[in-house]
């Protein structure tokens, strides 16, 4: 979990960059700071009182929403029904068709629905 580092004195030592220390470093000052805000209240510093109890029904919201939807094992992952993407040919003006995958044009009629031959090309405003 770490990388060896040498050092100018010659002896190795194995650096731990995982993060672990910091980690429960922030919570135990947080927890200090945490106990001196509710002696701090319970001392008669009434503007405590938010910096005690939003943080206590934080964590309870927090709980309970992953107590009530959180992953359950066994069930697949949720699907949201998703409306069909809109064609690229409706969309453009010439009525020209895509290629398909073969690198030819489906011919009008041969299948292909929603196909058109698209406005005529010489009229007013043309």
């Amino acid at each position: 979990m770490g990388r060896r580092r040498a050092t100018p004195g010659g002896t190795d030592h194995v650096r731990d960059d995982t993060g672990g220390v910091w980690i429960v470093t922030g919570w135990v000052l947080g927890g200090l700071v945490y106990v001196g805000v509710v002696l701090a209240w319970h001392a008669g510093f009434t503007a405590a009182a938010p910096f005690v109890v939003i943080p206590a029904v934080l964590a309870v919201m927090i709980g309970a929403g992953n107590l009530l939807s959180g992953k359950q094992p066994g069930r697949p992952a949720p699907r949201f029904n998703k409306p069909d993407p809109v064609p690229l040919t409706t969309f453009r003006r010439d009525g020209a068709v895509p290629a398909g995958p073969d690198g030819e044009a489906p011919a009008v009629g041969d299948g292909a629905e929603g196909t058109h031959a698209g406005p005529p090309a010489s009229g007013p405003g043309r």
